[in-house]
């Protein structure tokens, strides 16, 4: 059996389905990409297997457990990367990064280290976010795959902003994280080299 999986999951936003009776199985070390035109549903399927929107019928299952049943437990296997970066624009690079370290209560400066090197952003620690360009604010986004070591990545565009490359390392780090045994569902315009699975999403 598949490591995740969704049954059946239909979607309606406004007055537009967006997708029904969607089904797809991924398990460890593949990574899947959501292809599909603006409006198709990319973002929504990503918020909604991410728990952040509710589908109108259909099921997700992890590691032979639906979620419904696991509830706040099911944040733990994943990291959601969405359009928006998710950073507080007062505080530092360096604070936000200490601060998403204790969330995730995995407080290791290895993977602090880490993060800092592989998104260059050693000279940006004292910077606040509000000073900071697109691309970097991408950067520090990124960054929270590294810190949290959660299985399964849920991407949505994410190498939007980057430059060459930060685009190179961040498909350096996703190569990596399927090698070491997690998954990835990935929405991306950008083309992705790596062996992938995928789905097309049509606009209704």
């Amino acid at each position: 059996m598949s490591f995740f999986e969704i049954k059946n999951i239909s979607c309606i936003r406004g007055n537009k389905l967006l997708f029904k009776n969607l089904n797809f199985k991924i398990n460890n070390k593949e990574l899947l990409v959501i292809k599909g035109a603006n409006g198709s549903g990319k973002t929504t399927l990503l918020k909604i297997l991410s728990g952040l929107l509710k589908p109108i019928s259909g099921s997700i299952i992890i590691n032979k457990k639906n979620i419904n049943i696991l509830k706040d437990e099911y944040f733990k296997y994943f990291e959601y990367i969405g359009h928006e970066n998710a950073i507080k624009t007062a505080l530092t690079v360096r604070e936000n990064l200490n601060f998403y370290l204790k969330i995730k209560k995995n407080l290791t400066t290895k993977n602090f280290e880490k993060a800092i090197k592989i998104f260059n952003l050693k000279n940006l620690l004292d910077i606040k976010i509000e000073n900071l360009s697109a691309g970097e604010k991408r950067r520090i986004s990124l960054s929270r795959l590294i810190l949290s070591n959660s299985k399964i990545w849920f991407l949505d565009e994410p190498t939007n902003g980057l430059d060459k490359i930060n685009t190179v390392n961040f498909f350096k780090i996703l190569k990596q994280h399927l090698q070491l045994n997690g998954l990835a569902i990935v929405a991306s315009h950008d083309e992705i080299k790596i062996k992938n699975k995928n789905i097309n999403l049509a606009v209704n």
